[in-house]
């Protein structure tokens, strides 16, 4: 391997990718490392039962079919997206559905941290109340910052449908945030702040 491991953050490079699929312990893992972030975000915001297993079975299939893969970083994390929508379809399948819950109170106000496990566990049980559909959306497209071209690839659905589908989705999330929530109040600007502090 060159010193070009990563050539953007968590985007490994195509000599990686190449020497991963050659069977090279070292790439693989490095492949793993960069992507592992990424697909437990993923996995986390879809809801997924048990996020560790679900992304375990993922990365055996990707270690298993890698030699079959071409394609560069980008394409790699597609395609790793790709396999972990599948199996979390599977653990979806293999659950019952549970009953929509109450929103819980968003955390404390007083500088709320978008990356504070509370505050975006707050996020997450918010997207799950969308339809399937569109929450899958919003976690590619707004949590995990993909770019609209990714996300229709991922889902199977034209750019078009995607913009419209997050659109109606943060219009859903929007009204959710202005009804009541679990302690009887309505949610504040803080709430608000950690769900679309960088679509406001």
């Amino acid at each position: 391997m060159t010193a070009d491991v990563v050539v953007e953050p968590g985007i490994v490079a195509t000599n990686v990718i190449d020497s991963a699929r050659e069977g090279d312990e070292g790439a693989l893992t490095e492949v793993v490392r960069t992507y592992q972030p990424f697909l437990v975000r993923y996995l986390r915001g879809l809801g997924t039962g048990d996020v560790d297993d679900v992304a375990q079975q993922v990365w055996i299939d990707v270690a298993s079919s890698l030699h079959r893969f071409s394609g560069d970083g980008v394409h790699l994390r597609r395609w790793i997206c790709t396999i972990a929508r599948r199996r979390m379809i599977d653990a979806h399948r293999s659950r019952v559905r549970h009953q929509e819950q109450p929103v819980a109170a968003p955390p404390d106000a007083g500088g709320v941290d978008p990356d504070d496990p509370a505050a975006l566990d707050w996020a997450l049980g918010l997207i799950r109340r969308l339809p399937a559909a569109q929450a899958e959306v919003v976690l590619l497209r707004v949590l995990l910052d993909l770019p609209v071209s990714e996300v229709a690839h991922v889902t199977g659905q034209s750019p078009g449908a995607v913009r419209v589908m997050t659109h109606r989705a943060l219009a859903q999330l929007r009204t959710l945030l202005e009804g009541p929530v679990e302690s009887g109040e309505p949610v504040d600007g803080v709430g608000r702040s950690v769900l679309f502090g960088s679509l406001t």
